[in-house]
């Protein structure tokens, strides 16, 4: 702008206008950095304009900035003048200079030298780019704008791109401005060094039509419907597109989504990586067991919630799915050390039974309850109400989860199973089913350190315990709509808000950094009604979401109740001002409130009061979830990866026990990378919190076969590898098309972290984490005095029997001495040598093998069964193909009587007893074609791209 001769008159109205707009206390409609400019000291302005390369990102995200003199991060305050352009005001009160950083999630943050008028042209990351372009090609092909409803289905996460976590492409996803809803959009749970993934599928009246990216590729693989009401033509035409491994879990997802599945359900499958019977089994069993045997809690007292007496403790048998959901919606998980899980079938147990432990601390006694679902009535009823074999294959399956959805919408319990029902549970009988690492004393009580056993139904009733007694369930109302959900994050942000304008004077504004909202919202129930709606609410409201490390959900369990808190952190300062609210049951709300404020630090110098801390939990945050929240705030204020982020949140809590399984994750990746046809598999000995990060990076479940969990005493872990190092389980990296494996013994040793500095075990707790973090990164601490390790030793190479009394532990069977006790002169080449033996002396012997089957059955065995008994593979080794279209794609069976379905990846468990179906005679030909070509294919080298 050129001034001229107005020039002096330019300047006078300009500081009039200023100095009125300061004397009224100007209040911008995002202040979101600090508290207002005062009147007495100069104050500076500037223009900011920040563009965005994908330009309808000005519209709909506002960017937030640091202000820095020197080292010391400035206060200010930011008005939107339009949608892209900003006045940043602040006290001018340095000689250095100031320099201004932008910031927004998905883009690369830009600094420059502060001008009267600043302009920044923002680059979004490489994993942003993908998410907005296969978006707005899933836009153009679908037509968002003209769908009843939109479900996105993606491994953007924890996967990398270019080295770096794809959380960002979900934020693009969100961005795009469309009518995808922030609920659904489901993350599946998957590892770092897996290809990304993309499914859009839209919703017209009861159709569903899908488009399908994978392997990070901006064009399609398939374009079509994804309907259990498709023809058989069309189920093979898309299972014969999908490439990777993610067929089942895009098409019984959708299916499920449509069919109106609890968004809870959805949530958990996209953690297990489809639905089927086992997940939907698995919620039916935990509605059923809360009914009667509910969670007993403390009476009452004070502001706080009441406090659980027991605890659920899980006993299970590995590869099926409804391991992964019990632990799910109990939050009854592995690192909480509250499941043991082997394959006790010798013993009677079966793969779809599960042992409750309802434990109660106090008096050391316990009710044991076990339950399962009949899988085979239950198939039965099926078939008789609509004529359909659920066995047929995997099209008939998604029709299978349809009706067991409406089931279970009606009354969740109904298709659970009572099988025992015991009561006087003693402490001795505990610790022999949970296993103890070291000696436990009560009083004249002494028990022995034992490993763990599982659900031995043998032992379980030879005890002759008495029956226990169910508690009459309570009436639940379930009546608050989505809308009202949604109403429920709106006043939560605003309440929120109000505290933080009147007790510091900041307003907290949208898409603000370094406000992080921490929740319970979308695991725990209100009334019966899941809560997965407030989030939604708080998304559109605040602009905060998982992905740009803002909206954390903490996995909880069902019961627990409905809490926010809203924290400001300073990356110049160890405060972290905190907010808490929680919603009760009654439409009221509790404010936290600390010696007559609502504010209040959490941060490290407040955990290293004793005094103060205790306060806090009494009225502040007196729900029993001060360590949950306080640690895992602690962490979020160093900007952990995302990867870390997601497995302190399944943990729910941050502690150093976490740690150890983000670093054997990357070395097991690293140094023992899976072939084509591998699988990972790992039998856990010392089981404590690691267990949960590993869980949910290494990619393995007890749901899906590959996580089993035999606790060993500790001194049957002491590592004679490495000086002063625990054994902490075994690797078995299965080659389900050999069906032979090998064997390591995994070893952690804990770095030195000097905490010296401080007084509490919560601070010290925290500088450890902070140690942690900073190893994660690459960072250099000075706490740190002696790095980590880990190593794995004893390679040896396993047969399927071998690989079955592991995962057994068969009598008393040490998995450690085990393993050891192995030849490790056996070779590779012998055990094929053995097998080729063994398979020709039974082809001499059963010369009659029937091979008559029905001609609708699935050519690879059911849908959530491995072609081997022993493990499921993790790797793709389809080859890729070029056509995007699935009409394009040859049909080498019979469209109208095979069903289609991939045979390798996380869709399907492992199965330990099913047999595999025969073929019929009259496809061998056509079997033998596909054989061949994929043969061929496979020949030419499938790469699997290592992100």
């Amino acid at each position: 702008m050129v001034v001229k001769n107005n020039g002096k008159r330019f300047v006078f109205i300009l500081l009039v206008v200023t100095l009125i707009a300061l004397m009224m206390g100007n209040v911008c409609a995002e202040d979101v950095n600090g508290t207002n400019v005062d009147t007495l000291t100069p104050t500076k302005s500037i223009n900011v304009e920040v563009n965005y390369e994908y330009a309808n990102d000005n519209n709909n995200v506002i960017p937030d900035f640091y202000i820095y003199s020197g080292e010391d991060k400035i206060e200010y305050n930011k008005e939107l003048v339009s949608s892209n352009r900003f006045v940043l005001t602040f006290k001018d009160n340095s000689s250095n200079g100031y320099n201004i950083t932008a910031l927004t999630a998905g883009y690369i943050s830009q600094s420059q030298i502060i001008s009267d008028s600043i302009t920044f042209n923002l680059k979004a990351s490489d994993a942003y780019k993908l998410g907005r372009d296969v978006t707005a090609d899933a836009d153009r092909l679908l037509d968002f704008k003209t769908a009843d409803d939109i479900l996105v289905v993606t491994t953007a996460g924890v996967t990398k791109l270019n080295g770096k976590s794809t959380e960002d492409a979900l934020e693009a996803i969100l961005n795009y401005g469309t009518k995808i809803k922030y609920s659904n959009v489901l993350m599946l749970r998957d590892t770092a060094v897996n290809p990304i993934d993309f499914a859009f599928i839209v919703k017209r009246g009861n159709e569903l039509k899908a488009v399908i990216y994978e392997n990070g590729s901006r064009s399609y693989s398939y374009l079509g419907t994804i309907s259990e009401n498709m023809t058989r033509e069309q189920w093979n035409n898309y299972i014969r597109s999908i490439h990777g491994q993610n067929a089942w879990s895009f098409a019984s997802l959708a299916n499920g989504w449509v069919a109106g599945v609890s968004r809870e359900v959805l949530q958990e499958a996209a953690f297990h990586g489809h639905i089927c019977e086992g997940t939907l089994g698995g919620y039916s069993i935990v509605k059923a067991l809360i009914k009667y045997y509910p969670p007993v809690q403390e009476t009452l007292t004070g502001g706080g919630s009441p406090a659980d007496v027991t605890s659920y403790k899980v006993l299970g048998v590995p590869g099926g799915s409804d391991d992964d959901a019990v632990l799910f919606f109990l939050d009854a998980t592995i690192g909480k050390t509250s499941y043991v899980g082997i394959d006790t079938t010798a013993t009677g147990a079966t793969e779809n039974m599960l042992g409750f432990i309802r434990w109660d601390a106090k008096s050391l006694s316990g009710d044991l309850i076990i339950m399962s679902f009949d899988s085979k009535k239950i198939k039965a009823d099926f078939k008789a109400e609509t004529g359909i074999n659920a066995d047929a294959g995997s099209l008939e399956e998604l029709k299978y989860c349809t009706w067991w959805i409406n089931k279970i919408n009606k009354n969740p319990e109904e298709l659970a199973t009572f099988l025992y029902e015991f009561t006087n549970l003693t402490e001795e009988q505990y610790y022999y089913l949970m296993g103890t690492a070291k000696s436990v004393v009560h009083g004249n009580v002494s028990i022995a350190p034992v490993e763990s056993h599982g659900l031995d139904l043998k032992y379980i009733l030879s005890l002759n315990l008495p029956k226990a007694t169910r508690t009459v369930p309570s009436g639940e109302s379930g009546s608050l709509s989505d809308e009202e959900m949604k109403n429920i994050g709106f006043e939560a942000y605003n309440k929120a808000s109000a505290i933080f304008k009147d007790e510091l004077n900041i307003n907290l504004g949208k898409d603000n950094v370094d406000l992080g909202i921490f929740t319970s919202a979308g695991y725990v129930y209100l009334n019966g009604k899941e809560t997965v709606a407030v989030r939604d609410g708080l998304y559109e409201i605040a602009g905060a979401t998982l992905y740009s490390k803002n909206l954390l959900q903490y996995h909880q369990a069902l019961w627990k109740p409905l809490w926010f808190t809203f924290i400001l952190r300073n990356p110049n300062s160890d405060v972290l001002y905190s907010v808490y609210l929680r919603y009760n049951p009654d439409g009221t709300w509790f404010v936290g409130e600390l010696n007559g404020s609502n504010v209040v630090d959490i941060g490290i110098e407040t955990l290293n009061s004793s005094a103060k801390v205790k306060a806090i939990q009494k009225t502040f945050m007196p729900d029993k979830n001060w360590n949950n929240i306080q640690s895992i705030a602690n962490a979020w204020k160093s900007n952990p990866n995302f990867d870390q982020i997601m497995a302190f949140l399944y943990h729910n809590h941050v502690c150093p026990g976490v740690q150890p399984g983000f670093f054997i994750t990357d070395y097991i990746q690293q140094n023992h990378p899976l072939g084509e046809n591998e699988s990972y598999n790992y039998i856990a000995s010392s089981t404590y919190c690691k267990d949960d990060s590993l869980t949910y990076l290494l990619g393995v479940s007890p749901g899906m076969g590959t996580y089993f969990v035999q606790k060993l005493p500790n001194s049957d872990v002491t590592s004679t590898y490495v000086d002063g190092a625990t054994d902490e389980g075994a690797l078995v990296i299965w080659d389900n098309n050999l069906n032979i494996g090998r064997v390591v013994i995994v070893s952690f040793k804990w770095p030195t972290i000097d905490t010296s500095m401080y007084a509490t075990s919560e601070a010290k707790r925290a500088a450890q984490i902070q140690a942690f973090i900073d190893l994660y990164k690459g960072i250099n601490n000075p706490n740190v005095l002696e790095n980590f390790v880990v190593k794995t030793s004893e390679e040896k190479w396993i047969t399927a029997e071998q690989f079955n009394l592991l995962k057994s532990g068969s009598g008393e069977l040490n998995t450690m001495d085990y393993i050891k006790s192995l030849d490790g002169s056996v070779t590779k080449e012998d055990l094929l040598k053995q097998l080729e033996k063994n398979n020709n002396s039974n082809t001499n012997t059963n010369t009659n093998t029937n091979t008559n089957s029905n001609s609708n059955s699935n050519v690879n065995e059911n849908s959530h069964s491995s072609a081997s008994s022993a493990g499921v593979s993790n790797n793709r080794n389809m080859p890729q193909s070029s056509n995007s279209n699935v009409g394009d794609s040859n049909n080498a069976l019979d469209p109208n009587s095979a069903d289609l379905s991939s045979d390798d990846g996380k869709s399907y468990e492992v199965s330990k007893k099913s047999p595999a179906k025969s073929i019929n005679p009259d496809y061998m030909p056509y079997v033998v074609i596909v054989i061949l070509i994929v043969g061929i294919l496979v020949g030419v080298g499938y790469m699997k791209h290592r992100k």
